[in-house]
């Protein structure tokens, strides 16, 4: 784990902030990954596709499904992208 130190003239303000700011951001992260999540599902269950095979290339594309698989996949790469930070989040100690 990487420390990152900041410097501030009065951390007893500083602080609360920050720790609040870490948990707000959080609590939105979670929020989004709910609803990308719901999205996931509606897209799936409309389209009948499993979603493993779908990220492998072994779904076809047809003119009447494409874009919503192009949908689907990118809900799918924004779900990752939030876990992501989500797990980068959870690892912030503040500290003083």
């Amino acid at each position: 784990m990487k420390i990152i130190t900041l410097k501030s003239d009065s951390p007893e303000t500083v602080v609360p902030l920050l720790k609040n700011a870490v948990e707000r951001e959080k609590k939105i992260i979670i929020d989004t990954i709910r609803k990308t999540k719901e999205k996931i599902n509606s897209l799936t269950e409309m389209l009948g596709v499993d979603t493993d095979k779908l990220m492998k290339g072994d779904v076809e594309h047809t003119e009447a499904n494409d874009m919503q698989l192009i949908e689907l996949e990118g809900e799918m790469e924004i779900l990752e992208h939030l876990e992501t930070e989500l797990k980068a989040l959870e690892t912030v100690e503040i500290c003083k």
